[in-house]
């Protein structure tokens, strides 16, 4: 495991599941919300998939399970890869409370056994802000891609990048230059919701954040067919683009 990645472990680790508990409600609660109406759970990301039902799908950094568990729900078959067991815990307990299930393997992404997950899935779906984790962007793709099988789709949404230059998502992150490849040592997305006590004391993780260039490039570097592009508000002020989704498909093999 890469050095970056095990500050990252270990900042993720850090009472995650306690947090899962207090702003997400317990998971027997989660559950009763993502029965209710699993596609509403998904928001906008279900426009991306052509179907769900026996669709084997990979949900990369997939975190507490929030959407894993409405994807199985679905009929998906799905598995989490994520870097820590805190979060596994809670999803696993999601899954169980809602009556399905999900594989679940906590590992850096990098280090995914492709000897076992290799060329399997026909989605790779990921969302939330998590390529700033990542600190080769081709190196991540080219992940995405082996995990794929031929004429695979890759669904990653993400931050947008303009998030660099201004926190249009309210995530009191710091600004910076729009081109800088700066890595840089930063707070949790959710240190914002402990006292100023607690958040002093969370580990930090190492961040890397990227132009749409950049982004757009590696994809396609990785061989990858660009389908689309497309730009989400901000949850917090709907005049500036706050995420974005790629969808991306492996050509079929010649």
């Amino acid at each position: 495991m890469r050095d970056y990645s095990k500050q990252n472990k270990k900042a993720w680790e850090y009472s995650a599941y306690e947090f899962w508990l207090q702003n997400v409600g317990l998971p027997t609660e989660r559950a009763k919300i993502a029965l209710q109406n699993p596609t509403k759970n998904l928001k906008w990301h279900t426009q991306y998939f052509d179907h769900f039902e026996n669709t084997r799908i990979a949900n990369i950094c997939g975190s507490c399970g929030k959407k894993a568990v409405p994807l199985a729900l679905l009929g998906a078959d799905v598995t989490v890869f994520d870097i820590s067991e805190d979060n596994r815990r809670y999803a696993l307990e999601f899954a169980e409370a809602a009556g399905t299930t999900i594989g679940y393997e906590v590992c850096d992404v990098l280090d995914i056994d492709m000897t076992k997950h290799g060329s399997s899935f026909d989605v790779v779906f990921m969302e939330g802000g998590i390529l700033h984790y990542f600190h080769d962007l081709n190196e991540f793709m080219q992940i995405m891609r082996t995990l794929l099988k031929p004429g695979g789709k890759m669904i990653c949404s993400d931050f947008h990048p303009f998030n660099k230059i201004t926190d249009t998502l309210g995530m009191e992150w710091p600004t910076m230059n729009y081109f800088s490849t700066e890595i840089f040592e930063g707070e949790m997305a959710h240190a914002r919701f402990y006292d100023q006590e607690k958040r002093a004391r969370m580990p930090k993780c190492l961040y890397r954040k990227y132009t749409v260039s950049e982004i757009i490039n590696a994809v396609i570097a990785s061989g990858f067919t660009l389908q689309k592009f497309d730009e989400h508000p901000s949850w917090a002020n709907p005049n500036l683009p706050g995420e974005f989704t790629i969808v991306a498909v492996l050509p079929q093999s010649p």
